[in-house]
């Protein structure tokens, strides 16, 4: 339908009409433009569903027989769209101490990713998720449960589409070349005795490319898993998977070990990369670079300089560079 038809029968504005078409995208909806014929709703909106989740996990290879251990009263929560699942996380610890909790989000308004970049959310293509957990484990443990959900998130993606990905240290997924997920943990520790109180971990993950493309900062960076949809649940049955594998990692650490998996997804293992500060700094002169030789059990990057010099690194940020 035109939008000049639109904008007629409904007493409206053409600019009106495109204003409400780009709302109506931004929520999910998937809607043809074409020039001089108008506009035309091409595909339902899949928001996800808490009752086919858990549906999907019931069902899920080693969940059947043991569901309630496999949540263990975890409450799960569906949202059309919030803020940021880690900061919902957040408050519901304040709120409720000792509770776990999942958040699950069609869109983020204002999505995190580590650093405090933003993390581009928007609704209808993406799978936003964030678990609340308490470990008891001392502050330097945290980044393993980041490793923990990427290789969990790549368990996930691979039983439910088929992808195999790899993991960028320490905390990106890899489709093509592209990052198409990355992971955010965040701790509360105890000054008295340096132990975590509780730990968020978010999860974002590109399904499909946003309607409106990627914006012009990662567009050249930025990638998805699928072209198109295929399957209308699929988006709850990655849900469901992701809560499956990382439960029964996070509960059951002996019987569903990560480490050497994760260190087999490595991108990096081999090859030379360029190495920042911890702190976040970008320039230049703050990159130091080294070969990566390999990723221990404590999901430390190990590194050799060209003096030979060897180290385990277990914070900053590296990237691939021809040397």
């Amino acid at each position: 339908m035109s939008g000049q038809e639109m904008a007629e029968k409904l007493f409206l504005t053409r600019t009106a009409v495109w204003k409400a078409i780009k709302s109506l995208r931004e929520e999910g909806h998937e809607i043809e433009a074409v020039t001089n014929k108008g506009y035309r709703l091409t595909g339902d909106i899949e928001l996800p569903a808490e009752e086919r989740i858990d549906g999907y996990i019931r069902e899920y290879p080693g969940t059947a027989g043991k569901y309630e251990s496999t949540l263990a009263d975890t409450l799960i929560r569906v949202y059309d769209s919030v803020e940021s699942t880690n900061d919902v996380a957040a408050a519901f610890a304040k709120e409720n101490p000792g509770k776990e909790y999942i958040i699950i989000a069609d869109a983020q308004t204002k999505g995190r990713g580590r650093r405090g970049r933003d993390f581009y959310s928007p609704a209808g293509t993406g799978i936003y998720i964030s678990f609340l957990i308490y470990p008891h484990v001392s502050f330097d443990k945290a980044m393993n449960y980041t490793c923990m959900m990427a290789e969990c998130v790549c368990r996930a993606i691979k039983k439910v589409t088929g992808i195999e990905t790899g993991i960028k240290w320490v905390n990106d997924i890899y489709y093509k070349d592209r990052k198409v997920a990355g992971i955010l943990t965040e701790g509360i520790a105890s000054l008295e005795d340096g132990e975590l109180s509780h730990v968020i971990i978010g999860a974002g993950i590109n399904l499909y490319t946003p309607y409106e493309g990627f914006p012009a900062d990662i567009e050249k960076r930025a990638g998805a898993l699928l072209f198109e949809k295929t399957d209308d649940e699929i988006k709850d049955k990655l849900y469901a998977a992701i809560i499956c594998e990382f439960l029964s990692c996070y509960r059951y650490p002996d019987k569903n070990p990560f480490v050497e998996d994760y260190i087999s997804r490595s991108i990096l293992v081999g090859k030379y990369v360029k190495m920042y500060p911890s702190d976040g700094r970008k320039a230049a002169k703050d990159a130091g670079y080294a070969y990566v030789t390999g990723i221990d059990k404590d999901c430390r990057l190990l590194v050799r300089y060209e003096d030979g010099r060897e180290e385990a690194i277990s914070s900053g940020e590296v990237s691939v560079v021809k040397y």
